[in-house]
């Protein structure tokens, strides 16, 4: 606790010039918390390191999450493991049966493998990784010496802490290099003299002419805090315009609300905001989304909003197709909506799934005791459900009328080609007066808006939505847009990993993390070979395609990898434009190959319009080989 404090209080005026990711006043929402020892390894480095070393603290580093990471352009790099391992307090000891030795664990007359918290060999790793991937610019044969990479032990001394890792540092060569593998203990932290500046970082005063401004911008982009981690921290009322607020709030308490507005409106930050609200009153709410993939995201903003996990314990967040089977499974239906989809069913998948599925689930719904039913619907991107489907979820609201119902659409980016509804159709489903409406883009910049304005005026006209137009007085942040308009012979994938690899180039002065970096295509073969490209670079990526050798195989994975698609994932993404609809991105590559039909056409326009304005820049390149889109293209400067 005393080392949190001074954390917070003395040594600001000592950080406040020091290059510090996250920053100091971040620490306390970590999603993973500094323990004691991390936070005084944090507070030594502060007061040690020379001017000039920048300090990263669990930097996301392609999904590698070290403890720390310190960088100089002129000095160096270096990497930590911190443990805070009481020695004494369990029987630590090497396995030498196996090939390599093996560091284990015994306590309680039981003995276990702890290889999986070596810390010998992830510092090994991280080094190597850094090296080989996240470094280019370093030469490739001498630069490995311009790494540091460390443990430091804050509870066991750095005797203790080197005679028990030696054989582990014998076996991958660190004890022949030990200057560029320093074993730290306790007793020299909180030492500031130039010895204790030696063990921990040798390089710390000495220029390698190794490093140099593109090494340090090349590895800024793994290390830096991604931006969604940072908008986490906004509580999300904060964000919100006073029309937004107003609709979350309800204060008239309207049971069967519709809002529509153009990308970008805050439509569902509109919603997770409001499920929030129902939520902290300990209601049940129903979150329901076409996209499964949309799912966490909203649960994200819900989270954010109340800036508190326990709304989630009120919130049930499910696509259309997993709510229908919830509402089997409770209603004991289970076997009627297996049979939907059985061989022998009398009906096809599209039939099934527009018809008799929500017909099934209306009857299911109706039938549920009080106790389980919920006491608010909450339905987003609306234009891409059917009335029946509508109709079916409101049957699971409380019997006696009073439960609460919103619907979010925007018209424009209707990609399945459901049919609008019609006004009876809305009044059946319990809709009175006109929308509400949404009518400016928060999330785009001006210059963004201007050209999404444009694409609609062209090629969706007889659309009779509200065009995205920006916020009264909206500022123009850096925005870089480029449309790379290909050739039949050229490549789409290479394309869209250049692009990739381009934004990162283009933001070196204010690095865009690479776990920010996203690429969204429309078809999912070029997806796959987006991610193979990525992957022979040692890229690590999740992706929402599926694989397998049989299509029931590929289904299930696919299933399994959109639901576990959410933002605060540490690798760099790639998915199809339907599954990314919804989201958004300051980095953002958009591969479009079909713009012949209107439904393409929809689909085109949720792609280009998911670019996030930020005030450190935002980055969209658009991969087009439609001929449809070339002279659209041109008018991009």
């Amino acid at each position: 606790m005393q080392a949190a404090t001074r954390l917070d209080s003395d040594l600001q005026s000592s950080a406040s010039i020091r290059v510090i990711d996250p920053p100091l006043a971040a620490l306390p929402s970590l999603r993973q918390p500094l323990n004691d020892g991390e936070r005084r390894v944090l507070e030594w480095f502060i007061e040690i390191l020379p001017a000039g070393w920048e300090i990263y603290i669990q930097p996301h580093l392609n999904g590698l999450r070290p403890d720390f990471v310190l960088l100089h352009p002129q000095r160096g790099i270096a990497v930590y493991e911190v443990k805070d391992w009481n020695l004494q307090g369990l029987d630590y000891f090497i396995d030498y049966e196996s090939d390599v030795p093996r560091l284990m664990g015994h306590r309680d007359g039981k003995t276990f493998s702890l290889s999986r918290q070596d810390p010998v060999a992830a510092i090994d790793l991280y080094k190597r990784e850094i090296h080989g991937l996240y470094v280019p610019s370093l030469p490739a044969k001498d630069g490995f010496g311009s790494i540091i990479a460390g443990v430091i032990f804050t509870s066991a001394t750095t005797r203790d802490a080197e005679d028990l890792l030696l054989p582990l540092r014998e076996a991958k060569g660190h004890t022949k290099y030990s200057r560029l593998y320093p074993v730290i203990g306790a007793e020299l932290l909180g030492r500031h003299d130039d010895g204790a500046l030696r063990a921990l970082l040798s390089s710390a005063r000495r220029i390698d002419d190794r490093m140099n401004d593109r090494v340090a911008a090349d590895l800024r982009h793994w290390l830096v805090e991604p931006g969604f981690s940072r908008d986490q921290r906004i509580p999300l009322a904060q964000l919100l315009t006073p029309k937004q607020r107003a609709l979350c709030i309800n204060k008239e308490r309207v049971q069967f609300r519709r809002i529509k507005g153009p990308a970008g409106s805050g439509k569902s930050l509109v919603l997770a905001g409001r499920a929030a609200e129902l939520a902290k009153q300990g209601l049940r709410v129903l979150v329901v989304t076409f996209n499964v993939t949309l799912v966490n995201y909203l649960l994200d903003l819900a989270v954010q909003y109340a800036q508190s996990g326990e709304v989630r314990r009120q919130i049930t967040a499910l696509n259309f197709h997993y709510w229908c089977r919830r509402v089997a499974e409770i209603a004991g239906k289970e076997h009627e909506f297996r049979a939907l989809w059985s061989e022998g069913s009398d009906h096809d998948a599209e039939e099934t799934l527009r018809t008799v599925l929500p017909s099934k689930a209306a009857q299911w719904a109706a039938a549920l005791n009080e106790d389980d039913r919920w006491d608010a619907v909450l339905v987003d991107e609306g234009q891409d459900f059917l009335p029946t489907w509508w109709e079916a979820m409101c049957a699971a609201l409380p019997a006696d009328g009073s439960g609460e119902a919103l619907l979010v659409a925007d018209r424009q980016q209707n990609i399945y080609g459901i049919k609008p509804w019609t006004d009876l159709e809305m009044k059946g489903a319990g809709f009175r007066g006109p929308w509400g409406e949404l009518d400016r883009s928060h999330r785009m910049s001006p210059s963004l808006c201007r050209l999404a304005a444009d694409f609609v005026d062209r090629f969706q006209p007889d659309v009779d939505e509200h065009r995205p137009i920006p916020a009264q007085g909206e500022l123009e942040f850096r925005t870089e847009l480029r449309w790379r308009q290909l050739d039949p012979m050229q490549s789409v994938a290479a394309e869209c990993v250049d692009a990739m690899l381009g934004i990162l180039s283009a933001s070196d002065d204010d690095p865009v993390a690479a776990a920010e970096l996203v690429c969204i295509v429309d078809r999912e073969d070029i997806g796959l070979e987006v991610v193979g490209l990525l992957l022979d670079k040692n890229i690590r990526v999740l992706h929402t395609f599926g694989i397998g050798q049989t299509k029931e195989e590929k289904d299930k994975d696919r299933r399994r990898r959109k639901t576990a698609f959410f933002k605060g994932d540490s690798r760099v993404k790639v998915t199809t434009i339907q599954s990314f609809k919804g989201w958004e991105s300051r980095a953002l590559v958009v591969q479009i190959t079909d713009a012949a039909d209107p439904t393409a056409l929809a689909v085109a326009y949720a792609a280009i319009t998911r670019l996030k304005q930020d005030d450190r820049g935002c980055f969209l390149t658009v991969v087009s080989s439609a001929p449809q889109l070339r002279e659209f293209g041109q008018t991009w400067s």
